[in-house]
């Protein structure tokens, strides 16, 4: 990896960590059961979306290469990803959502990534 395109991941990646763990808070605290699950759930979709595209976007800017965008994108989404899993593990669900965070936010990152470049590539 290049140091812009690792820079450019491990920005949209912290973003992206910090987010699951405000929504880890706001979607699975008991007391805060009272909040409505349709925006919560709308947002918690949404919101990393945008981040992973605009981390693609960045990196594409940057580089002019789309395989750089596609892992500055899949960086971003592993963090993301396995901080949400985590989260969800420190809230008491099962560790599978470790893996299954980590594997989605590669995964999906590395897409939005690609779609992020091909956006910028217009």
């Amino acid at each position: 990896m290049y140091r812009r395109e690792l820079a450019i991941g491990i920005a949209g990646g912290l973003l992206l960590a910090l987010f699951a763990v405000v929504f880890a808070i706001l979607g699975l605290t008991p007391s805060l059961s009272w909040i409505p699950e349709v925006p919560l759930l709308a947002a918690a979709v949404i919101i990393p979306a945008a981040i992973l595209l605009v981390t693609g976007h960045r990196a594409y800017a940057m580089t002019l290469d789309v395989v750089a965008a596609m892992r500055a994108g899949s960086l971003a989404g592993g963090l993301g990803g396995l901080t949400g899993g985590v989260s969800y593990v420190v809230a008491g669900k099962s560790a599978v959502n470790v893996v299954a965070g980590l594997l989605a936010g590669v995964f999906g990152g590395g897409f939005l990534g690609w779609a992020g470049a091909m956006v910028a590539r217009r």
